[in-house]
């Protein structure tokens, strides 16, 4: 599903601009920044109550902490009791890099989910943070998995939002974006330069270095999403357009080989797990079906609740393509949605009792209604229950 033509318009000035000249808006001016131990000058956005109870945001491949800005500010809105911290992770957003030097010539050693936790963990450090609270998109769910089963003493609870397990099974990233655009396309139109080496000669460079071709695909397929406000994804689009082709690269040569089924075994904090009918990156098959077996072997086994919430009455339609309901970014499409059931979770041990999804006669309006039937809990030695 393509952008809107005036969303183009006004990011195509930006898309064409050296990394230099992307603009810092309202949102990025209040970011705060901190030197980590492990080497990453970490920007992060601060809200709500500095003496709350914590809960970090860990955003997706590509993104950066503005991937929950409307989620930020309708938790800040209701809930000013919480701290909300949303990071910008390694080698994404206004964050620094990892080691040029060490990373270049093989960054997957530089972007594994060890790392991302490892930075967290720093991160909490330097914050004097001793516990907190987990909200995790996509890749940022990932880490949020490695962080509640490595460093469990850390972490009170997680909330996934468009989660895998198994990306070995997960087509969009081993075939599509490992195998086919970064690996295949965007390797072959770089290796046109004469004594072009990758991945190392890629590291700095960024998605506008590639060319026309890799802009059509960010804008066209890659920071989409029809039922979120236009300006919003807009105001997204040149900051993944301006990531370093390190991290690009680097990260999904890393998650290619993700599988966390075992790992699992160990979680033992209450868990929600959020996910749209329309999620065309991790959908229910074969994603879900795997999610859905690791977290209740888990629940079963360790005796913490889980529970799974779906968003979204359509399908996913046979073009493969987040049409007319709620997909991956759920967070962008419904952020008022997410931000109640994160509070709601939170604070009761549960999720809201409502079933959002995408008004059929205008998505752009999320509407809900009173059904329990979309909400899966599971715990010690229970079968599948509905709410």
């Amino acid at each position: 599903m393509k952008i809107s033509l005036l969303t183009l318009v006004l990011a195509l000035p930006l898309l064409l601009c050296g990394q230099k000249s992307l603009r810092p808006d309202a949102f990025n001016k209040q970011k705060k920044s901190v030197l980590l131990r492990t080497g990453i000058t970490m920007k992060y956005v601060e809200k709500g109550n500095p003496k709350g109870a914590p809960i970090i945001f860990l955003h997706g491949y590509t993104d950066s902490s503005r991937s929950f800005q409307q989620v930020l500010d309708s938790l800040e809105k209701t809930n000013p009791q919480f701290r909300l911290l949303a990071p910008d992770l390694r080698g994404h957003g206004a964050s620094s890099m990892p080691n040029e030097k060490y990373c270049a010539s093989n960054p997957e050693q530089c972007f594994s989910m060890a790392a991302f936790a490892a930075d967290i963990v720093a991160f909490m450090d330097q914050l004097k943070i001793e516990r907190a609270h987990l909200v995790g998109h996509s890749m940022g769910s990932v880490i949020a998995q490695e962080l509640a089963t490595k460093h469990s003493k850390r972490i009170n609870g997680v909330v996934l939002i468009g989660t895998l397990v198994d990306a070995i099974v997960n087509t969009a990233i081993t075939g599509f974006l490992r195998d086919g655009l970064l690996e295949e396309t965007w390797r072959k139109t770089l290796e046109q330069k004469p004594g072009f080496r990758w991945p190392a000669d890629a590291w700095k460079l960024t998605p506008t270095d590639v060319g026309e071709e890799a802009m059509q695909f960010l804008q066209s397929f890659w920071v989409v999403d029809p039922v979120a406000s236009d300006s919003f994804v807009q105001s997204i689009l040149p900051e993944t357009a301006h990531t370093h082709l390190g991290t690009w690269i680097g990260v999904i040569r890393e998650l290619a080989h993700f599988n966390s089924e075992q790992a699992l075994l160990n979680l033992k904090k209450p868990t929600l797990i959020l996910w749209a009918t329309q999620d065309n990156m991790f959908p229910e098959a074969p994603d879900q079906a795997v999610v859905k077996r690791a977290f209740q072997a888990a629940a079963e086994k360790n005796g913490n609740l889980v529970y799974y919430k779906t968003y979204g009455k359509m399908a996913l339609p046979a073009s493969g393509m987040q049409e007319n309901d709620l997909g991956h970014n759920l967070h962008w499409g419904a952020p008022g949605a997410v931000a109640e059931d994160i509070a709601e979770f939170l604070l009761t041990g549960k999720p809201k009792i409502n079933l959002p999804y995408a008004d059929p006669q205008n998505i752009k309006k999320v509407r809900t209604d009173g059904s329990s039937s979309n909400v899966i809990i599971w715990s010690k030695n229970s079968n599948v229950a509905q709410q």
